[in-house]
């Protein structure tokens, strides 16, 4: 294990002695904060392991080029095997005779010349044969070195992530335990209340001021009305709550879910419903890591994301990735979605109205 993986064990060690304890010592911290400190943990790990998965994907592929190399350079080297045999086989018999003897028991001048271009074409020839079999030899080999040292690093690289998804499992763990903590706990309840209330309003207040100060239509948005209805979901899953009231399972609360929640494995990549602009690419306090598209005077947001793939002010088109589904943000389970949103001007639509079949 590397020292910067061995240092984030100590870090994980050093973090499950505050988890229980954090809210309760320091009570300026916010539990929203803590749950953005996890989040922003996380986001580091999946980051990691996506690099990695690149690594080894790039390692095995250097692998069976490598065998694959050795194996042709090896045919090569069986097919020429027979040719350098039966040219060393004729030189012995040449030496036998004796090369001196051969030379002058010509009977004429013509008949010595035409031996000596025999003798020296036969040694050209072997010389020749000998050299590229050689070499053909010496490519199995380095391809067969080169195969076994990638294969060292690929199964080192293995090591790592395994030890890597380690970590992220037990981070992931103590933030569901920081939930259950705060569903425990009187006092950190009604923090938990007060924090998330707070953070709904600023984001929802924020980001009516964006929208209604917007342009009635983008270029290549202006159809976003007449898309009622016939919009595709954001991706495959299960409708796992849809728009309107909710029971808060931490505080009991009746709350309005301003969208769907859609379930789908962790790191299901999610699309753009329709043309847009990126006006919001990155983590916000209860949402976790959020997109959000404008498209003229409505806008879609999808939050709740583990790593975006679009940047603030790019232009989408429909169906472009935009990110992968996670758990980040005000979660009260472990439960991997996608909370998508459509907005008029701020004002939250219901999304059943908007989305076609599925």
């Amino acid at each position: 294990m590397s020292p910067r993986w061995a240092a984030g064990f100590v870090g994980v060690a050093g973090l499950a002695l505050l988890t229980s304890r954090a809210i309760a010592l320091e009570p300026t911290r916010g539990i929203l904060d803590e749950i953005a400190r996890y989040d922003g943990q996380l986001t580091e790990l999946d980051a990691a392991d996506e690099a990695m998965k690149l690594r080894e994907a790039a390692l095995t592929s250097a692998v069976d080029a490598h065998n694959a190399d050795e194996k042709t350079a090896g045919a090569e080297v069986e097919r020429r095997r027979g040719d350098v045999d039966r040219g060393m086989r004729a030189a012995y018999r040449l030496q036998r005779r004796g090369f001196a003897r051969l030379l002058f028991d010509a009977q004429s001048p013509d008949e010595l010349r035409r031996r000596v271009h025999y003798l020296l074409a036969s040694v050209t020839t072997q010389r020749a044969s000998i050299a590229t079999f050689s070499e053909l030899v010496d490519k199995r080999s380095q391809a067969a070195a080169a195969a076994e040292a990638e294969m060292k690093a690929l199964n080192a690289l293995r090591v790592e992530r395994d030890a890597q998804r380690t970590i992220f499992e037990e981070e992931r763990a103590r933030r569901v335990e920081l939930l259950r903590s705060v569903r425990a706990s009187i006092p950190m309840t009604s923090k938990y209340r007060e924090e998330s209330t707070e953070a709904r309003s600023d984001f929802n207040t924020s980001v009516a001021l964006h929208e209604g100060s917007m342009p009635e239509a983008i270029p290549g948005t202006d159809g976003f009305r007449e898309a009622r209805g016939q919009l595709p979901w954001p991706l495959r899953g299960r409708l796992l709550m849809g728009w309107g009231p909710y029971t808060d399972s931490i505080t009991g609360d009746t709350l309005q879910n301003l969208g769907y929640d859609i379930a789908s494995p962790p790191g299901t990549p999610f699309r753009a419903v329709y043309a847009g602009t990126v006006t919001r690419s990155g983590y916000v306090r209860g949402y976790g890591q959020v997109v959000m598209l404008q498209h003229g005077s409505y806008a879609t947001l999808y939050a709740h994301a583990n790593g975006l793939r679009v940047a603030q002010g790019q232009d989408v088109a429909a169906g472009d990735v935009l990110g992968l589904v996670g758990t980040t943000g005000l979660l009260d389970e472990s439960t991997a979605r996608l909370h998508f949103e459509v907005r008029y001007n701020g004002t939250p639509q219901d999304p059943g109205s908007w989305l076609g079949g599925g």
